[in-house]
């Protein structure tokens, strides 16, 4: 997939389309630095990489109707279950290399039911942490 915008992604959360309501994503994975340095010439430190951190962060428009984000979302936040979760930039290709779905089982950490001010759209953001050791992955199918 050459460069594109991010305009049809597809969003999934316990066996919801949520797409339609989303506005913004962002799947960051990072690695804690464990400084690992000893007494060198140099005077530098040395890091190798630990344990890793994956998130799922999620804008979405609010609606409060069946099938909807409040809907869906607060009760998975309320009972702290886990549920499959998965996003893909391009809902109108089927998952490939090219085109790769990035998810797993989740729980919802951090859900603001309702934002915004005075005249302007009503949002709400989701952050959404793997559940078990296999963490979050980037997958073809």
């Amino acid at each position: 997939m050459p460069k594109f915008l991010l305009t049809k992604a597809k969003v999934m959360v316990n066996g919801q389309d949520l797409s339609n309501f989303a506005f913004s994503l962002d799947t960051p994975e990072t690695k804690e630095q464990v400084d690992v340095s000893g007494f060198n010439p140099a005077g530098t430190r040395e890091y190798l990489p630990g344990q890793s951190d994956q998130t799922i962060t999620i804008g979405f428009l609010q609606g409060f109707g069946t099938a909807e984000p409040h809907r869906v979302l607060q009760p998975l936040y309320s009972s702290g279950s886990a549920f499959p979760i998965s996003v893909m930039a391009d809902s109108a290709a089927s998952p490939s290399a090219a085109n790769p779905t990035f998810g797993g089982t989740a729980t919802l950490y951090d859900y603001n039911g309702l934002a915004g001010t005075l005249n302007a759209r009503g949002e709400m953001t989701a952050t959404f942490r793997p559940t078990g050791s296999g963490g979050f992955q980037w997958g073809t199918s």
